[in-house]
């Protein structure tokens, strides 16, 4: 088995109600403007085609979404609000 490490890096954009906050859990989340909660985490995306203009979707089975999950070995997510 080979070990894949994928970094991932977002500068965003976001409104200014949305605040960060401590999950009972313990992870960083997002309160939006809804009363919902967000996490930031890796959405795999695939693509039966190697073309510019392919479409990329996030739609696969419920099986291998679990199968690639349970790949994942550590994460770490740092998320931080800068103020303009």
């Amino acid at each position: 088995m080979k070990r894949l490490q994928v970094t991932i890096n977002l500068d965003m954009d976001i409104p200014d109600e949305w605040t960060l906050i401590d999950h009972p859990d313990g992870v960083p989340v997002l309160t939006l403007a809804d009363g919902r909660y967000m996490y930031m985490s890796f959405l795999p995306m695939f693509t039966k085609e190697l073309q510019p203009e392919s479409n990329w979707t996030s739609e696969c089975s419920a099986k291998f979404a679990e199968e690639v999950v349970d790949m994942v070995q550590d994460e770490e997510v740092e998320m931080k609000i800068i103020s303009n």
